[in-house]
């Protein structure tokens, strides 16, 4: 039964590994500090990684996709906790490609990651 718990609790995880999994960095001069090696602290990576969406002290597990056609994006629920308190969001994932990076999109705020590179 505990092998069967298990691999139920990795089949989403490895459905929604995509194009989006990776670490990143605020864009811009104040995300050039930031290490790239622990992901969810305070000034450290932020993430994707398979079904979740990691930002600093927080993050949200991402459900639903919805591919947005010719856009290189797909649109997911977020069931999210930071800090102590839980919500639900939309959130927007769309690839950038000039620099590499990603736009993380909620109701009212665009951020802009950049690939960490390799340290």
């Amino acid at each position: 039964m505990r092998k069967l718990v298990w691999a139920l609790c990795l089949a989403p995880v490895t459905a929604l590994a995509g194009p989006f999994d990776g670490y990143y960095r605020p864009s811009g001069p104040w995300g050039d500090g930031w290490d790239c090696r622990s992901l969810g602290s305070d000034r450290g990576a932020l993430g994707v990684t398979g079904d979740r969406i990691v930002f600093v002290e927080g993050g949200c597990q991402l459900t639903n996709p919805v591919q947005v056609n010719g856009m290189g994006a797909m649109l997911y629920d977020g069931r999210c906790a930071q800090e102590g308190t839980e919500y639900s969001q939309r959130i927007l994932l769309m690839r950038r490609s000039d620099p590499l990076g990603l736009y993380v999109i909620t109701d009212g705020h665009v951020a802009e990651w950049s690939v960490c590179e390799s340290e």
